[in-house]
């Protein structure tokens, strides 16, 4: 540690070293006189400096301030008794040593106990205020479950949770508990999600077997989750009444369906601006089934599969799951990444198995129907920042896209590329913000659905620090935020193509660990109050970006290069904007 006395006010601590060693040598002459006060400068210098240098490593350390007193007195009370071997040839030296030493010294830790206990209250008052974030966080998370009816009792039932959390502090170690009434059967009542990051969803089920046909109370759930690392619980839902009718479902001729060896539940949900297909392949019969595989039929012309989860081999287009036990399942999730929008398209799944004979057999999963909405926005009005904040908290649909990009375009030139873009569609620029090391920027806009006047908000923020690019939406409808996501997605990755001319990598970010800690560092916004004035590193850049080289010189549609002042391209006869 270096000699630092501003702590403990070295003036004072040496004025009275000088003073106690005059008193005490004034009968000694001047010689004795200027003696005695140099003596006592030189011991309130030292001992001010051990004390520091020890006392203060105590600080460092973050040690107890209730015995740093006593601590101080037996340094001044050593410090003392080597100053009187020292200067023993000095006659009044023991007492301007005793004097001295003791009194800097508890100057000297009475100071130091006074910065711990400051440094203690600060702490303190962090923790709670930390706490108090964590309780609105949680209060705002909201639990939805969604009962499938009717209920039947030779099946299983899926009940669908949803767990929102629209704070700014991700929820992670989720655990939801089915605790079931007698009159239902659940084989596996606990189910987990791992992490939902601010403004974002997460969804699972679980599986309900009612045990008569007649009004049926389900039971609670409970539902328990992790903030900071500190633990959480919401209040019991109430599952609700609900009505069991006999047997398994029946074809539209009245007629019972033939028992199967595998029944398929499925469902859909919009996440990440991809269409999550959930899958739970149930062996009911008492026999295991071997060489499980799924065979999906879709439009490639309207998604593609991104991946699937857990991730299972694939062998001649088929997903293969394996042998499934007798009275047990396995369960996929297939992630299908929209191309265009669809007002209607459906999803298909063929199962082929063996049975315990090895008799080939299959069955299918029922279509599930998937719409893709793609907004037309006709947007006449602007908002400021203080609407935007406020329409921000409203929009009950949230979510984004992230992209990896490696390219030697400058972190300006890629934000100027996505306001192009974005600014074809008829939607409002609000602001744009950015850090002052220019690494870092984060663009809004406001935009109307023309079909049924939504709300809809859209954020571009370009990181340097991680070389990435998040999209962020919120809508009113889960349809319109993923077609708006995949839009745009598609959008800027041709734009990138187009611009780099091949020398950029954009890929898309599909791990949830790594996508939540490249969102988390955007936060521009929040440094903004409702006025749209900022403090600290955030600037708001408003001025009017114009079209980089590439867009002047290159149409969007072909790539071909533009005559100086081309109203349309001589290749493919594109009008130029």
């Amino acid at each position: 540690m270096s000699l630092k006395l501003s702590y403990f006010d070295p003036r004072n601590n040496l004025r009275i070293g000088i003073y106690i060693g005059l008193f005490f040598s004034l009968e000694k002459g001047i010689g004795g006189f200027l003696a005695g006060g140099i003596i006592g400068l030189i011991l309130a210098f030292t001992t001010a400096y051990v004390v520091q240098k020890t006392l203060g490593k105590r600080l460092e350390q973050e040690r107890q301030e209730d015995d740093i007193l006593s601590h101080a007195f037996v340094l001044g009370l050593i410090i003392a008794i080597f100053g009187s071997l020292l200067f023993a040839s000095f006659e009044t030296t023991p007492a301007i040593a005793l004097l001295v030493c003791t009194i800097v010294a508890l100057r000297s830790g009475s100071k130091i106990r006074n910065v711990v206990k400051e440094k203690n209250v600060k702490k303190e008052n962090e923790r709670i205020r930390k706490l108090e974030l964590e309780k609105e966080a949680s209060d705002s998370v909201e639990v939805i479950v969604d009962v499938q009816q009717p209920l039947r009792t030779e099946t299983e039932n899926p009940i669908k949770i949803t767990v929102m959390n629209p704070s700014d502090l991700p929820i992670t170690n989720i655990s939801i508990l089915a605790e079931c009434s007698r009159l239902v059967r659940c084989d596996e009542p606990e189910v987990n999600i791992d992490v939902i990051a601010p403004g974002s969803s997460g969804y699972t089920a679980i599986f309900l077997y009612p045990r008569i046909p007649e009004q049926i109370d389900l039971g609670k759930i409970y539902v328990a989750y992790v903030i900071n690392g500190n633990y959480y619980r919401k209040v019991p839902i109430d599952m609700g009444v609900y009505e069991a009718i006999q047997g398994q479902p029946v074809d539209s001729t009245g007629i019972q369906k033939p028992e199967k060896h595998l029944q398929v539940v499925r469902e859909t949900e919009f996440y990440q601006g991809f269409v999550r297909l959930k899958m739970a392949v149930n062996n009911i019969s008492p026999l295991v089934v071997n060489d499980v595989a799924l065979e999906f039929d879709f439009d490639e012309q309207l998604f593609r599969i991104d991946r699937f989860e857990p991730a299972y081999s694939v062998k001649n287009n088929r997903l293969v799951l394996g042998s499934i036990q007798g009275n047990n399942s396995k369960s996929v999730m297939v992630y299908f990444d929209p191309m265009v929008c669809s007002k209607s398209s459906e999803i298909k799944c063929r199962i082929f198995y063996k049975d315990a004979k090895g008799k080939l057999l299959n069955t299918e999963m029922n279509p599930k129907r998937i719409e893709v909405t793609c907004p037309i926005m006709k947007t006449d009005s602007d908002i400021n920042i203080g609407m935007l904040r406020e329409l921000l908290t409203s929009l009950p649909f949230r979510d984004s896209k992230v992209y990896r990009i490696k390219s030697d375009l400058a972190t300006a030139t890629l934000m100027n590329i996505c306001r192009e873009m974005i600014q074809r569609h008829d939607i409002r620029h609000i602001r744009t913000l950015r850090t002052t090391d220019r690494k870092n920027y984060e663009t809004w806009y406001y935009g109307k659905t023309k079909v049924n006047d939504h709300d809809i908000i859209l954020k571009v923020t370009i990181s340097e620090e991680t070389d990435s690019i998040e999209l962020f939406g919120a809508t009113q409808t889960a349809e319109s935020l993923v077609g708006m996501l995949a839009e745009f997605g598609r959008e800027f990755c041709k734009e990138m193509e187009l611009h780099s001319k091949g020398k950029s990598d954009v890929k898309p970010v599909v791990n949830v660990i790594i996508k939540d800690s490249i969102i988390q560092r955007s936060n521009l916004l929040n440094s903004c109050d409702l006025a749209g004035n900022c403090t600290g590193d955030v600037i708001v850049e408003d001025s009017i970006i114009q079209r980089t080289e590439f867009m002047a010189n290159f149409c969007l549609s072909c790539g071909s290069k533009l005559a100086k002042d081309a109203n349309f391209c001589s290749e493919c006869g594109t009008k130029i904007f």
